[in-house]
């Protein structure tokens, strides 16, 4: 899944499949590439946004916050990209929501 690709598919194909193994991959996955300073805009978006959505729509939230989802979250808001900071800001609205 480099630069991001194919993980919001991946995260809405599994969150449908309500396979919780498989969100908890994904996951993993895309906060790697989010942390990954080295990403392109684009790649880091995608990532951030099947963060988000995984942790919204998903069975993981728990999950990405244990693995310090508040952090990379943080770090989104504070982009110079305003689409990368946008995501930030909306996954540290379902880390503080119960959602």
């Amino acid at each position: 899944m480099e630069s991001g690709n194919g993980t919001v598919f991946y995260a809405v194909l599994l969150i449908e499949a309500k396979d919780r193994e498989g969100q908890a991959q994904v996951l993993s996955a895309a906060l790697e590439i989010a942390e990954d300073g080295n990403q392109d805009v684009d790649g880091r978006f995608r990532a951030l946004v099947a963060v988000g959505t995984l942790m919204l729509k998903g069975v993981v939230k728990s999950i990405a916050i244990d693995f310090d989802v508040v952090n990379i979250a943080k770090d989104a808001k504070g982009s110079k990209e305003s689409k990368v900071a946008e995501v930030g800001a909306d996954i540290e609205l379902v880390i503080n929501n119960n959602c």
